[in-house]
């Protein structure tokens, strides 16, 4: 009887090769975590650089921490900008909003001397209202939505032109009523001298250690025993606070102005929202695909709505913002932050993320991409390239990224 090949070691089949492992560079490069943090890496490499060439010029904890304080409004107006770009589309309008409610926090105050909570009360009812406009012409009335909220944009700003009579708003020896001293001018909420309660600060960074320990305490390998694995979770955090110790980040938390420690709260509160509540759920499915949301049971119109309107509320809280600042307004005072508003927000799908918004993206690479543009002036570059440096960097950051990301998938 003939064998078969099963039983005939003559003709049995060879044993199969083990598949190829990887080189240890390449699966850390081809990994989503490295992908991830490409630009992130490029922009401490570009600030290395600075640091090499300007020294202490550079370097200098309170000059970097000034340069936040001062583009606060536009870092808040990066994330409204993001709030209608997670659910498909453009919001033009935000320039002109934050224009519109700085001239109304200083004029209603020293023009018609309102009470200032009203003031601010109604700034932030016009935000809400300026949004939900936005809403209904692009999902209700269906208009185009660089045309309906580029138009807006336009009314608002208008609307600014036509209060401050073409001029601008500051208080003067014949104004009716006075900005609160704790709003704006020395030793108020606007001032960069002024600092916020670092207690809080240091709490939220004891948050984000607890944080950090429990997403790297989540990826634990099936052959680390979890006690193991758990004390190296614990040595990573410990590792990275003592080095953020030794770079001196008790400087930057004591640093930190009214305006910043404000701004690190709304962030914090937007983080909320998108990434633990339905809304931010419904929102990112409505993004992603409206048509599979809405068989899901989502009303992608409704959300788009909503999103349209927390970011006019944002437009109008930077508008606050830049009134507390400059304590007063200019005509189109916000109209050249619609650039780097929406760089901040594309930066954050690259910066610390795969392609996805995030707010934390936002704030570091608006931040981030300020950074490069001081260094270059200080450096001795003319203020008024800021404009081409914003781009241009928005430009290579984001084709960095992408290029990198379609060469190791």
């Amino acid at each position: 009887m003939t064998p078969t090949l099963a039983t005939d070691p003559a003709v049995a089949p060879p044993p199969a090769a083990e598949p190829k492992r990887g080189s240890t560079l390449r699966t850390v490069t081809s990994s989503a975590a490295f992908r991830g943090s490409v630009s992130f890496l490029a922009f401490l490499a570009v600030f290395v650089v600075y640091t090499i060439w300007l020294g202490d010029l550079f370097a200098n904890t309170d000059a970097r921490l000034l340069d936040v304080h001062q583009n606060a409004p536009i870092l808040i107006l990066g994330l409204a900008v993001m709030m209608t770009l997670i659910a498909g589309q453009f919001d033009l309008s935000v320039g002109g909003m934050a224009t519109l409610v700085t001239f109304l926090t200083i004029g209603l105050k020293i023009q018609q001397d309102w009470p200032f909570v009203l003031v601010l009360a109604l700034c932030m009812g016009i935000g809400l209202a300026g949004g939900l406009l936005n809403g209904i012409l692009v999902v209700r009335l269906r208009v185009n939505t660089f045309i309906a909220t580029l138009g807006t944009g336009g009314l608002f700003a208008g609307f600014s032109s036509v209060y401050g009579k073409g001029a601008q708003l500051a208080p003067n020896s014949s104004s009716k009523g006075e900005i609160p001293g704790w709003f704006s001018g020395p030793g108020s909420f606007g001032s960069f001298g002024e600092k916020f309660p670092s207690i809080i600060i240091w709490l939220g960074l004891a948050a984000v250690a607890v944080w950090a320990f429990l997403a790297i305490r989540r990826r634990r390998p099936e052959r680390r025993p979890q006690r193991t694995w758990d004390l190296i979770s614990a040595g990573i955090v410990v590792v990275v606070a003592v080095v953020a110790l030794l770079l001196g980040i008790a400087s930057w938390v004591d640093g930190i102005s009214w305006t910043i420690g404000l701004l690190l709260v709304i962030a914090l509160v937007v983080w909320l929202l998108l990434g633990h509540t339905t809304f931010g759920r419904y929102l990112h499915a409505t993004g992603s695909n409206a048509e599979a949301a809405r068989l899901a049971g989502v009303n992608p119109g409704k959300e788009t709505i909503k999103a349209f309107v927390i970011g006019g509320l944002l437009a109008s809280i930077a508008g606050i913002f830049l009134a507390a600042n400059q304590g007063s307004a200019s005509p189109d005072v916000a109209a050249s932050f619609l650039l780097p508003a929406f760089a901040a927000a594309f930066l954050s799908t690259v910066v610390l993320s795969n392609g996805r918004f995030t707010v934390w993206g936002a704030l570091v690479g608006g931040t981030f991409l300020v950074w490069v543009s001081q260094g270059l002036i200080v450096g001795g570059l003319p203020f008024t390239w800021t404009d081409v440096v914003n781009g241009t960097v928005l430009v290579i950051a984001v084709a960095l990224s992408t290029v990198f990301f379609r060469r190791t998938t």
